[in-house]
């Protein structure tokens, strides 16, 4: 039953007391100090000294007030190497408890349909333009997340369509024709259909205060700021007309202190408070903390909340996670102060300060330029007063050690600036390689925390295309030359339980190094492959070229290899043809059991990747011989005996 809750005797619905319950008990736990220490952290990130919130600087100080961002240089190195802007993932049945081994074997044929999916939705959604953001935000708040929903879109669309005119004469006979065209318009087009994510505003994000994490959470909150069209245009809210803006300015004021600063915008003015409450059973809208716009059962399958919450150093039984930031910003204060107080005597040195004495009559008429003669009786009524010049030099060491820190206690930028460091000598190539090495670690342990919400992300992807497609869909997928680069998905198809890991291995800390652990991988399997056949185990070498071109972000492999046996057999033929003609017009050979460098036939009976010939043997070399005498992976089998 409604009751009167607000002073001017508005009365609220059940449903819009209990988000409104909701918020404000957040707001008063712990959400408005948590926006608080967001905002001064986004202030460190800028180079914003807090001493300048108040408002402008005294013009008469002299006092320097330099405050240069050097968090935001540390966090754009990080960014800058924690970007994945296109994640692979493992794709695999998951298992249900009570499900027989027959029906989890069924979907093993849907695994390259779901894969090819989810590189559409990505695609799709311009994920890698939302990397930046949701990394970002983290390094400041220590926290992020994302939102994921299906967006549908009808418009209508114009444009241009052939259309034929014909030339007839005055009997009405046609004689001519051309081709023309016309504006052609097509009314409720369907322009957009999938599903997509958007980065949460953390400060319009609400979580129940004694929750350990996200998953536990019983409700989630969000917030969003809208006109009435925008509602009005998604179709599904009521009470639009009777939506009132209030007047918040001074609620809302920590939310909009980012926007006020910066650019003195209110990015709350003139639009409506929307927050949608979230549980596994229902979903509650309401408007201005007055209104219910929509309150209905969880529209997602299986009571799912639409939301991946997310942070790169997280705190035990916490949903906030450590920020970066909030480490780094006392260094960066103290090597503010430091830096101020070197420029000022620095300032104080090149605008020498003169002594006069106070029996002067005119100290006015003293000129201050080159070449100025000041005529005196005493020459100690004028001296300039003496500052010792060695001050200005005091502060560089601190200061190479703060930015040291500021650069490894994060490892964010190890050795790149030059920085000095008491622990570890950087001076050295072991010493480098340490600190480097101690930081990709760090920036890999932060990057596998975002890699393991994309995982997420991409399974709420193939989710909502479980609940949302009703259609076959195209979609573009990577095929080989000459064939079709679109495939078409059913709905049926993509059905069903599949569990989505993110394809990085730890020791693989850099692309570089993957490369070389696959190349070295290759050229392991590639001199194995003739003992491993002999002893019935034959290797497929066509899975490590695989592996080896993947490792180069070449996902299209089946260009690279022979589309059938016979052209196997022809390119074997091509190969042995020269080798045959070199043969005819070499010189006798060597005597019987002995080879012109020295080795033994049965050095050479061992084949063409035994350890004495590979050694000086490119993998390539050794690949393409391999290929020639085994069939190699266009035979399918790879490695296998020979005939």
């Amino acid at each position: 039953m409604a009751e009167q809750d607000l002073y001017d005797g508005t009365k609220l619905d059940d449903s819009v007391r209990l988000v409104v319950k909701a918020v404000e008990d957040c707001e008063r736990r712990y959400h408005d100090s948590f926006v608080e220490k967001v905002e001064r952290r986004y202030n460190a990130y800028r180079g914003l000294a807090e001493a300048q919130q108040g408002g402008d600087s005294d013009p008469d100080d002299w006092h320097s007030n330099v405050t240069t961002p050097y968090v935001l240089q540390t966090c754009e190195g990080m960014l800058a190497t924690m970007l994945e802007p296109n994640p692979r993932f493992n794709i695999q049945p998951r298992p249900r408890p009570d499900e027989p081994l027959a029906e989890v074997l069924a979907r093993m044929s849907s695994v390259e349909g779901i894969s090819d999916l989810v590189r559409y939705a990505f695609d799709r959604d311009h994920f890698p333009e939302k990397q930046r953001d949701f990394m970002q935000q983290d390094l400041i708040a220590g926290i992020t997340g994302f939102k994921d929903y299906w967006i549908s879109e009808r418009r209508d669309v114009t444009r241009l369509a052939p259309e034929e005119i014909v030339v007839e004469d005055g009997y009405g006979n046609q004689v001519d024709s051309l081709m023309s065209h016309r504006v052609d318009v097509t009314k409720k087009a369907l322009i957009v259909d999938d599903a997509c994510v958007e980065v949460l505003d953390m400060r319009d994000f609400f979580w129940p205060s004694v929750a350990p994490n996200a998953a536990k959470a019983e409700y989630l909150i969000h917030r969003t700021w809208e006109t009435t069209e925008q509602l009005r245009r998604k179709g599904i809210y009521k009470n639009l007309d009777k939506l009132k803006l209030a007047s918040n300015s001074a609620t809302m004021k920590s939310v909009t202190a980012r926007e006020m600063k910066l650019r003195g915008i209110d990015r709350t003015q003139d639009l409506h408070e929307v927050l949608e409450y979230w549980t596994p059973e229902r979903v509650i809208t309401v408007g201005d903390r007055t209104l219910e716009l929509l309150d209905r059962k969880n529209p997602l399958w299986n009571g799912r909340m639409p939301f991946t919450v997310c942070s790169s150093m997280p705190d035990a039984f916490q949903i906030p996670g450590l920020s970066v930031v909030e480490a780094l910003a006392q260094l960066q204060e103290m090597l503010w102060t430091l830096q101020n107080q070197r420029l000022d005597v620095v300032r104080m040195l090149a605008n020498l300060i003169t002594l006069i004495r106070s029996d002067v009559d005119d100290p006015e008429a003293f000129e201050w330029a080159p070449n100025a003669q000041w005529f005196v009786e005493d020459p100690g009524q004028v001296d300039v007063l003496k500052i010792d010049p060695t001050v200005a030099n005091i502060t560089l060491q601190a200061e190479s050690l703060l930015k040291g820190d500021l650069q490894n206690i994060m490892g964010g930028l190890p050795y790149s600036g030059g920085a000095d460091s008491q622990t570890i000598d950087q001076q050295t190539a072991t010493g480098v390689s340490i600190i480097t090495t101690i930081a990709q670690r760090l920036i890999q342990a932060r990057k596998q925390h975002y890699l393991w919400a994309y995982a997420k992300v991409a399974k709420n992807f193939v989710l909502l295309y479980q609940q949302f497609l009703r259609d076959d869909r195209i979609i573009k997928v990577l095929g080989a030359p000459g064939a079709a680069a679109y495939r078409s998905i059913s709905p049926l198809e993509i059905q069903g339980d599949f569990d989505f890991t993110i394809d990085v291995t730890s020791d693989s800390l850099m692309r570089q190094e993957r490369r070389a652990e696959k190349q070295s991988l290759l050229q392991i399997a590639v001199q194995s492959a003739p003992i491993m056949a002999q002893s019935g185990a034959p290797l497929n070498l066509k899975a490590f070229m695989e592996e080896t071109l993947e490792a180069y972000d070449i996902l299209d492999h089946e260009r690279f290899f022979l589309p059938s046996q016979t052209g196997a057999l022809q390119a074997g033929q091509q190969q042995a043809q020269p080798q045959q003609a070199q043969q005819q017009q070499l010189p006798p050979g060597p005597p019987p059991g002995q080879n012109p460098s020295g080795t033994t036939n049965v050095d050479l009976a061992a084949g063409p990747s035994s350890p004495s010939n590979t050694q000086t043997m490119s993998p390539e070399g050794a690949m393409q011989q391999m290929m020639a005498r085994y069939g190699g992976p266009a035979n399918g089998g790879g490695g296998g005996a020979p005939s």
